[in-house]
């Protein structure tokens, strides 16, 4: 019971985050002129985006000792809540996979948006390194920008109607936890030998590289 509140408190919490950094996308593309990013600075974007999604969610682990000054790490919300966060993001990037596999296999435009495979890697990485970081330094969230984050998270969670969706999406986040921990830890199929004979075939995929090379370079 106790898993099954933070997965569904850190969905609620993903997804008002989401919103929030809806509006300041929203925000620099129109100070931009609306025009498409670059890869760099799409990345930048998106570097920060990480950063500040799991510095919320660790400091939603962390409990503040009420006799002194400092932070206690509640293991029980602490290991659980960086495992939910990196299936979370693990989730995002195999989606980004999948669709683009999906479009390129149709000899469909994959996105207009700049996207480098090994550049989404290297955020799943600097994700796991924030949150590894601040195990040593805990008092980093409390900085300025996380304060405005948490406060206005906080605020559309006890709104009465936008806080009933983000509940229901929080239910939904739980949902679709549960049924990637089952993909995960499913049995395969034997194989048998045919299949065992295609995946060894070079020639197999070669449609498919050329295309994702093409659209991804």
């Amino acid at each position: 019971m106790i898993l099954l509140t933070l997965i569904f408190k850190l969905g609620v919490r993903f997804a008002i985050f989401n919103f929030i950094w809806f509006f300041l996308e929203l925000l620099h593309k129109m100070l931009t002129g609306m025009r498409p990013p670059f890869l760099a600075e799409h990345y930048i974007l998106k570097a920060l985006k990480y950063v500040l999604l799991v510095s919320i969610t660790f400091a939603y682990c962390l409990e503040f000792a009420p006799t002194e000054p400092t932070y206690v790490l509640n293991w029980q919300k602490l290991v659980p809540g960086g495992l939910i966060l990196m299936l979370y993001l693990l989730g995002k990037f195999q989606k980004q996979q999948e669709q683009i596999q999906f479009l390129a296999g149709f000899q469909m435009p994959i996105q207009q948006k700049p996207y480098s495979k090994n550049l989404e890697i290297a955020l799943l990485v600097l994700s796991a390194l924030t949150f590894t970081g601040l195990y040593f330094y805990p008092n980093l969230t409390e900085i300025g920008i996380l304060n405005w984050f948490e406060s206005n998270i906080r605020s559309l969670e006890k709104a009465f109607l936008l806080g009933f969706v983000f509940q229901v999406l929080g239910f939904i986040f739980v949902v679709s936890i549960f049924f990637r921990l089952l993909r995960i830890f499913r049995p395969k199929p034997p194989q048998s030998d045919l299949d065992v004979h295609q995946d060894e075939d070079p020639n197999q995929f070669t449609d498919y590289e050329e295309v994702s090379d093409k659209h991804l370079d």
